[in-house]
């Protein structure tokens, strides 16, 4: 199985779009922060993504299974 950080895309790899929706506040955050560092919000969902996965590694992820 692969590193948490090892999921996180490189530029090269491809992609798959996905279609988050967020409340405002949130979305408000995430969207200054990224100005304000110069990095894209996608490269800090990815990484969300990636530690809640991480977090979350003892639950089963098979297909079917609830939660």
């Amino acid at each position: 199985m692969r590193s948490a950080t090892e999921m996180i895309a490189s530029p090269a790899s491809r992609l798959e779009p996905m279609l988050i929706r967020l409340p405002p506040q949130l979305a408000d955050r995430l969207r200054r922060l990224a100005r304000a560092t110069r990095i894209r919000q996608s490269d800090y969902l990815r990484e969300a993504v990636s530690d809640l996965l991480a977090k979350y590694g003892h639950v089963s992820l098979e297909e079917g299974s609830e939660h």
